[in-house]
C-alpha cells in the first residue's frame, strides 16, 4: 500500500512527556491555535528560508530533484523537538497541521517530512444562511478546507450579499428565492417548463436570505486567518436572475417570466453589474474575481442582438468585464465550457457546440469560436469528465485552467493532466446548501480529503483509488468530522437493505434527514434500566448492504471518467465501511451516550414504519470519552 507521506523518513520512537508545547514567541498565532490541544511538552522551532533554500534542503535530505512551491514546508521531529522550515506563513501553517496529523496517525516517532503542493486547491460554496447555525457550519467547513491544506475558497455572492448601492437587488433576491423554495424541486420543474434551456437556479445561496456586509466580512476574515484566499463569484451575462428580478428591462429574452440572461449589448446591464463589482472590490480588495459566463443558453434574441454573431457577443461581453477588472489589477476568471466544441462520447453536443433544435427545445448556436476572440484570463474547466483532450484547447490559446467541479476519484490520467503547463490547480464545488451535513451527503467531505492527498502527494495517481479511499475514510473517521460531546460513546456496526437511491442535494432539493429516518436502535442502560434511542438515518450513518465500493470504468459510458456509487462516499465522516467475505457492506458509526452511562445492552431496532427496513446489527461496544484529535477545532462563535 502507498503511504500518504511520500517524502518522509521515519526514525526511532520518541517519548515526550505530557504537558504544554514549548512554543517560541515568534510563532504565528494561527499555528499556536492549532497546537493548543497538543498535550505534549514538545519544543517548537521555525526557520523562514527562501523557496530556493527550502528546495535545496529537501533535495539534500531525500536525494531526488523536487519542484518546490512557496507553500512547501520541511518538518523535522527529533529527540530535541520539532523544527519547521518554510518559505511563507501558509507553509508554516500547513507544516504544523501535517505534523499534528502524522503524530495522530503514527504516534511519537522521529521523522523528517517534506511536502509541496502541485498547484492551487479550492472549494466553491454558496454563502451560508445568516444564522448562528449557518455561521457555525460554515466555519467548520472552512476549518476542514484549511486542515486539507486548501488555499482558496470561492464564495458565490449573487443576490445573497448586501449591496448598499442597489438594495433592490437584495429585495428581489429574497422574493425570488421564497418563490423558488415553495416546494422541493421547484427549480428543476421550472427549468423544464419552457421550450428553451434555462440556467440552474441557485436559490440555496445565503439560505435564500441576505448577509450584511459586516456578516460577510466576518466570514472572509475567518477564511483569511486560515490561509484561504477568498475569491468572490459574481455571475454575469448568464445566471443573472439575481440582477433581473428588479431589472427585467435588461433581459435578453423578453417573454421569459423568470429571466436569467442579460442582454450583452444593453448598456444598463454593465452599469448595474459594474456598480456591484465596485462595491465588492472596495469591500474585499480581492486578487481574483470569478465572473461566471457558464450555461449561456439565451442569445441573439432581443432587438439589439438579433442577427449578430453569437460567439462575437459572448467574447465581447467577457472582454468588456475582464477589461474592467484588469484596470483595477484584478484577475478575471470564467467557467470555460462555452469556449469548447465539446461532445459526449456518444456524439451528443454540449458546452459551446451548436445544438440542433428538438421537439421540446429550441436550437443553440455555437459559442466555441469565442476562444479565438478573448484576451488572456483564467478558466475553470468543469468538462474534465467529458473528454480528457478538451483542456488542450485552453493551452493552445494561452489560457490558464483549473480542473473545477472536481470529483477527484472519477478523474482519469491524473498525474499527466495536473502537470500540464497551463494547468494551475483544482476546485471542488458544492452546489447545495452550505451546511456540514449537506456537504457530507453530497460527497464533498470525502472529495476534500481525497483531493488533498492527490495535490500534496506526488506518488498518488488515478490508479491509486484503493489506497486513497482507505486513507480518506480512516482520516475522516479518526479525526471526528462530527465530534460528539466529551462523553462516552456507543459504536454500532449495522447495515440495511433499503433500496434507496443516491440523491445529490442541490437545485431546490434540500436535505431533510427526517425523510431518511429508518427508525431507532433501542439500547438499555445496564445501570439504570433506562431505554436509550439512537436514530438510524439512511445516507447519514448507515447505507445499503449492497453498496459496491469499487470504482468502475464502464466502456460504453458517455463520460470520459470513472463511475462510483454515490452512496459510498456519502457516509464518509460518520461511518467506517466494512465489507465482509460475502460481499455485504456494513457501516460502523458512533453515538454519544448520556452522561453517566458506560455500559448498555441491545434491545431491538424500532422502524419508523412497522415491518419495513429491517436494520441488522453486527456488533456494538461502549468506549470512554474520545481523546483523538478533532479534524475540526471548535468553530469560533459569533460575537
Amino acid at each position: 500500500m502507498k503511504s500518504p507521506y511520500h517524502h518522509c523518513i521515519d526514525g526511532e520512537p520518541l517519548n515526550f512527556p505530557q504537558g504544554s508545547p514549548v512554543i517560541s514567541p515568534e510563532m504565528p498565532p494561527k499555528s499556536i491555535r492549532l497546537l493548543e490541544k497538543l498535550k505534549l511538552a514538545v519544543p517548537f522551532r521555525q526557520t523562514e528560508v527562501s523557496v530556493g533554500e527550502l528546495n535545496r534542503l529537501a533535495e539534500e535530505i531525500f536525494g531526488v530533484r523536487l519542484q518546490t512551491r512557496e507553500e512547501a514546508f520541511l518538518v523535522n521531529f527529533t529527540e530535541t523537538g520539532v523544527h519547521i522550515s518554510y518559505a511563507c506563513q501558509a507553509g508554516h501553517y500547513y507544516g504544523v497541521q501535517t505534523f499534528l496529523q502524522k503524530l495522530e496517525e503514527t504516534g511519537q516517532r522521529a521523522f523528517t517530512l517534506y511536502q509541496s503542493p502541485l498547484g492551487d486547491r479550492g472549494l466553491k460554496i454558496y454563502l451560508p444562511d445568516p444564522s448562528e447555525a449557518g455561521f457555525r457550519d460554515f466555519k467548520r467547513i472552512i476549518d476542514l478546507a484549511a486542515q486539507c491544506k486548501f488555499n482558496f475558497v470561492m464564495l458565490e455572492l449573487g443576490g445573497a450579499l448586501e449591496y448598499k448601492s442597489h438594495p433592490e437587488i437584495n429585495a428581489g433576491w429574497i422574493e425570488y428565492t421564497a418563490f423558488m423554495r415553495e416546494y422541493p424541486g421547484k427549480t428543476l420543474d421550472l427549468q423544464t417548463r419552457f421550450p428553451w434551456r434555462r440556467n440552474s437556479i441557485h436559490s440555496e445561496n445565503g439560505g435564500g436570505r441576505v448577509l450584511t456586509q459586516a456578516q460577510f466580512m466576518e466570514l472572509v476574515e475567518y477564511c483569511r486567518d486560515r490561509c484561504l484566499e477568498v475569491i468572490p463569484e459574481m455571475p454575469s451575462l448568464s445566471h443573472s436572475d439575481y440582477l433581473l428580478t428588479r431589472h427585467p428591462e435588461l433581459a435578453e429574452r423578453r417573454e421569459d417570466p423568470l429571466p436569467d440572461t442579460c442582454c450583452p449589448r444593453n448598456p444598463g446591464y454593465h452599469r448595474l453589474y459594474f456598480d456591484l463589482l465596485d462595491e465588492v472590490i472596495r469591500l474585499l480588495h480581492p486578487r481574483r474575481i470569478h465572473i461566471g459566463h457558464d450555461e449561456y443558453y439565451t442569445a441573439g434574441l432581443c432587438p439589439r442582438c438579433r442577427g449578430k454573431n453569437i460567439a462575437d457577443l459572448y467574447a465581447q461581453d467577457i472582454n468588456t468585464i475582464a477589461g474592467f477588472l484588469r484596470a483595477r489589477q484584478i484577475e478575471p476568471i470564467i467557467w470555460g465550457e462555452k469556449l469548447l466544441n465539446s461532445h459526449w462520447r456518444n456524439g451528443e453536443p454540449i458546452g459551446g457546440a451548436a445544438c440542433p433544435a428538438s421537439t421540446a427545445l429550441e436550437a443553440l448556436p455555437a459559442t466555441w469560436p469565442a476562444i479565438e476572440k478573448i484576451g488572456p484570463l483564467t478558466v475553470f474547466h468543469w468538462y474534465w469528465n467529458v473528454d480528457r483532450e478538451l483542456e488542450k484547447n485552453y493551452a493552445e490559446h494561452g489560457l490558464k485552467y483549473c480542473f473545477a467541479n472536481l470529483n477527484a476519484p472519477l478523474f482519469k490520467n491524473w498525474q499527466s493532466r495536473i502537470s500540464a503547463s497551463n494547468a494551475f490547480g483544482v476546485c471542488i464545488s458544492n452546489w447545495g446548501q452550505t451546511d456540514l451535513r449537506t456537504l457530507q451527503r453530497n460527497g464533498i467531505l470525502y472529495n476534500l480529503v481525497y483531493t488533498s492527498l492527490l495535490m500534496w502527494e506526488p506518488e498518488f495517481g488515478s490508479e491509486d483509488y484503493p489506497d486513497l479511499n482507505r486513507i480518506v475514510f480512516e482520516r475522516l473517521y479518526r479525526f471526528r468530522t462530527f465530534p460528539a460531546p466529551d462523553t462516552a460513546e456507543l459504536t454500532v456496526c449495522h447495515t440495511v437493505r433499503a433500496g434507496i437511491a443516491f440523491r445529490y442535494f442541490f437545485d431546490g432539493f434540500l436535505l431533510d434527514e427526517n425523510a431518511y429516518l429508518l427508525g431507532h436502535h433501542l439500547f438499555r442502560d445496564k445501570a439504570s434500566g433506562r431505554i436509550l434511542r439512537f436514530p438510524v438515518v439512511f445516507g447519514t450513518n448507515i447505507s445499503d448492504s449492497s453498496v459496491n465500493p469499487a470504482r468502475q470504468d464502464i466502456p460504453d459510458s458517455i463520460q470520459d471518467a470513472y463511475e462510483l456509487d454515490g452512496r459510498y462516499p456519502e457516509i464518509s465522516g460518520e461511518c467506517l465501511p466494512e465489507r465482509d467475505s460475502d460481499g455485504v457492506m456494513w457501516y460502523r458509526c458512533r453515538y454519544p451516550l448520556p452522561a453517566g452511562c458506560t455500559d448498555v445492552e441491545y434491545v431491538r431496532f424500532e422502524p419508523v414504519t412497522p415491518g419495513s427496513n429491517d436494520v441488522k446489527v453486527k456488533y456494538f461496544h461502549c468506549a470512554p470519552a474520545p481523546e483523538a484529535a478533532e479534524l475540526f477545532p471548535q468553530a469560533e462563535s459569533r460575537d
